[in-house]
């Protein structure tokens, strides 16, 4: 895995800091990423929520995948996108947003309204 001197300072950084860069970035109209393989988007089964992961930056995301998930690439996903079609689906679908986990899963979990209260608040 290879990962830039950012990736690490960014994934030292608390969840709460990672969960305000990204969405400082999102009301900045910047892509977010996830990861994807054939089937679809990365969804983890946490039991209570089922949590699709966000990142800001392509490295990031494709970096947490090498470590687990085998055969997902990035995924990017426009910010207007992402506040008028991704949230409202997740909404509906009652999936949450895990914001910029850590290389140890550490992350802020939100509901996707929750998250979007957030990016527009």
């Amino acid at each position: 895995m290879t990962t830039s001197a950012f990736d690490d300072t960014f994934y030292r950084l608390p969840s709460s800091e990672r969960y305000d860069q990204v969405l400082t970035l999102i009301k900045k109209q910047h892509a977010i990423w996830t990861l994807a393989d054939n089937e679809g988007c990365l969804i983890i089964d946490l039991g209570s929520d089922k949590v699709l992961p966000i990142w800001p930056e392509q490295a990031l995301a494709q970096a947490w995948g090498e470590k687990d998930y085998e055969g997902f690439q990035a995924l990017e996903i426009k910010a207007t996108d992402w506040i008028e079609k991704w949230l409202p689906g997740m909404e509906k679908d009652g999936f949450a947003v895990g914001v910029a986990p850590n290389l140890a899963g550490e992350c802020i979990v939100s509901s996707a309204q929750e998250h979007r209260a957030d990016i527009q608040g």
